[in-house]
């Protein structure tokens, strides 16, 4: 069963732009592995909880997948002083889509 990644970022605003190129690094490196579906980074508009400035969801064919890669080589995101990842796995268990209604 497919997984969804998502991993809430805080980072100092001073270490955005490393951030953004080791992100890249990363996504690039998994992106080539079987078992990688895609990846969204998110950034955080400024309106409402501003916690976190990026939050990556991304797409696995399973969590074991996930992990086992993620085991096999440390994202260079973490290495940047001040970042903190804050990665799960999740499976659907609802879905509701548009109904039509306005």
């Amino acid at each position: 069963m497919t997984t969804t990644l998502i991993n809430a970022f805080i980072i100092p605003k001073e270490k955005e732009e490393d951030f953004l190129e080791n992100w890249k690094k990363t996504t690039d490196h998994f992106s080539r592995k079987k078992g990688f579906i895609e990846a969204l980074l998110h950034r955080n508009t400024g309106v409402g909880n501003q916690t976190f400035m990026y939050i990556n969801i991304a797409k696995w064919d399973s969590k074991e997948t996930w992990d086992r890669l993620h085991t096999e080589y440390r994202p260079t995101e973490y290495h940047i002083e001040g970042v903190k990842g804050h990665a799960a796995c999740f499976e659907p268990v609802i879905h509701v889509e548009y109904q039509g209604d306005g």
